[in-house]
């Protein structure tokens, strides 16, 4: 397993094909794919693929998604949600998005991943900016992102745009 950082309370690693069947479960959950990309059902072969991609490809590839799990270090390194990050091909930048097991929301496991992300985008990756979106009716996203220091800089369509920069 790599690790990628850790927090107070959370290892944030890659992704490994062990993380398929809790992925797949949360996933599944109406509430937690509300704003999100994927379609319910969510297909078991699915996450397996995921994951085994996660697991086998060198993380933060330029242009492409890194889907970082994320585990509470007292908890064996169980996948309690992830933090997915796109690099931008052009610029020294990050695209973040995260998703949590409806089980772990309100503890704050979000906002301290999004953190610790964003530490490592900056502090190991080089990167200047870090950028994320969120659909302005999802309330709890827009406040992760703001306990995590980004800040709301402009509305796209149905999105809100968040913005952090490294200085």
């Amino acid at each position: 397993m790599q690790i990628v950082t850790t927090t107070e309370r959370l290892v944030i690693r890659k992704m490994t094909i062990d993380d398929a069947p809790t992925l797949h479960r949360y996933r599944n959950d109406a509430e937690v794919a509300r704003y999100q990309g994927w379609a319910i059902p969510y297909a078991l072969q699915d996450a397996e693929s995921l994951a085994r991609d996660m697991d086998l490809n060198d993380p933060f590839a330029l242009g492409d998604w890194t889907q970082l799990a994320v585990a509470r270090l007292e908890a064996s390194h169980a996948l309690i949600g992830d933090v997915a990050v796109r690099l931008e091909a052009e610029e020294p930048t990050a695209e973040i998005g995260v998703t949590f097991d409806r089980a772990h929301w309100g503890a704050g496991y979000a906002s301290e991943a999004v953190v610790g992300v964003v530490e490592h985008c900056f502090e190991r990756l080089g990167l200047a900016r870090v950028v994320a979106f969120t659909h302005h009716a999802n309330e709890p996203a827009q406040r992760v992102l703001e306990r995590a220091g980004l800040r709301f800089v402009a509305t796209d369509g149905d999105e809100l745009v968040y913005y952090l920069r490294a200085d």
